[in-house]
């Protein structure tokens, strides 16, 4: 499966890979303890993550409308360089106010991964075969959570004897090699030059529609529990930052393992699947006090990641390959809105009990919820029971 991806991929994924190490050192689970280090309190926090998520549902879709007309791969590698000078200013602000622009700046980047899913499935050898979309994207993507694997871990040791600032410094210079790998990748001519469908044509489609307002929702649900964990952990749990990076790094390898079993469950019942993973962690990490309990918890909570990727599997199979950038970007957009709208849901739900568990129990409730949805929603985006084997055998004959 790997050789068949292509040169252009491997090399996509090895960028993947190595600005994970860096994002690892800080993003995932320190930025919300690096701004209130800097004097910002958690309802401040939940703000600026707030804040961070509309300025990131800006680009996605003008962006993936770019990546459809002018190449994903030029809009990929221009992420790249914007990506590097978040946290140069992080690292250089005095206050948690001048830390926000470095934050804004580095959510910006975010608007390549339309345009990477778009690049990666344009790339695939095996592009136009069932379930192709799965796979790919989930082998793809699956690299970028073994990068985490190790980073947060020693970011919470680099943080715990040097400070948080010095996980800034070392992750802008494995930013900047990063960016030197993925501009060795080469632009994909356009293979269907003269069955592209008009953008308009995007929002007719029904079954679209109707699975971005479910996928919304979800987002909401799992974003909710998520956006101030590393909190609820150092002041509830009284952790140090060593050891939730330690827990950071285990949720990142089960990311990589949910990653690659769900890839492989069939369409029909593998995004469910997903739902029960991140519902068994939250529960997991809200009442366990055993370590042993807690790290499998959080390694299920790897599937958070996880709904992303299968989300724009399916937006991949109910879109045409010339928009396809376009609804990744759709995609993208509606989940930096679920975060802003989490991000002051959880900062409000935060502060109104001592134990500020209200976030976890918010997400434990919907998600859980949303799973059973799945049941109705999947007839939108996926064949009659049973035909995707009988397309998956068809495949193979040819």
């Amino acid at each position: 499966m790997f050789k068949r991806l292509g040169r252009n991929n491997q090399l996509v994924m090895l960028a993947l890979f190595v600005w994970a190490l860096g994002e690892g050192l800080w993003y995932i689970n320190f930025r919300q303890l690096y701004l209130v280090e800097l004097g910002a309190t958690e309802a401040q926090v939940g703000l600026v993550l707030a804040i961070e998520s509309i300025v990131r549902a800006c680009l996605p879709i003008p962006a993936g409308y770019l990546a459809d007309r002018i190449g994903s791969q030029r809009v990929m590698v221009a992420s790249w360089f914007i990506g590097t000078i978040g946290p140069l200013v992080c690292v250089l602000a005095p206050s948690w106010q001048w830390a926000v622009p470095g934050l804004l700046i580095y959510s910006l980047s975010g608007f390549s991964v339309p345009a990477i899913s778009a690049y990666v499935l344009q790339n695939a050898s095996n592009h136009n075969t069932p379930d192709t979309s799965d796979g790919v994207l989930g082998l793809v993507y699956a690299v970028y959570p073994a990068g985490l694997i190790l980073s947060p871990s020693l970011g919470g040791i680099i943080a715990d004897r040097f400070g948080l600032r010095a996980c800034f410094w070392i992750s802008l210079v494995i930013f900047i090699a990063s960016t030197s790998i993925v501009i060795q990748t080469r632009p994909v001519e356009d293979q269907q030059p003269q069955t592209a469908q008009k953008p308009e044509n995007l929002f007719r489609n029904k079954a679209f529609n109707l699975s971005m307002i479910y996928f919304a929702v979800v987002f909401l649900g799992v974003f909710v529990g998520m956006q101030l964990l590393p909190n609820y952990l150092q002041e509830t749990r009284q952790f140090t930052y060593s050891r939730i990076g330690m827990l950071y790094s285990f949720a990142s390898l089960g990311m990589v393992l949910i990653n690659l079993l769900v890839s492989r469950v069939n369409p029909r019942w593998n995004f469910a699947l997903i739902l029960v993973f991140y519902c068994l962690a939250v529960f997991g990490i809200w009442k366990t006090a055993n370590p042993v309990f807690l790290i499998l918890s959080f390694a299920a909570l790897g599937s958070n990641a996880v709904v992303r990727t299968i989300a724009t599997a399916r937006m991949a199979d109910i879109t045409d390959p010339s928009n396809h950038a376009l609804a990744f970007g759709v995609i993208e957009t509606i989940m930096s809105i679920a975060l802003a709208v989490s991000s002051a849901i959880a900062g409000a739900l935060f502060v109104k009990t001592p134990g500020h568990d209200l976030p976890l129990i918010a997400a434990l409730a919907s998600v859980s919820i949303l799973a059973v949805g799945w049941l109705i929603i999947r007839r939108w985006m996926l064949p009659e029971a049973g035909s995707l084997d009988v397309q998956a055998a068809a495949a193979g004959s040819r």
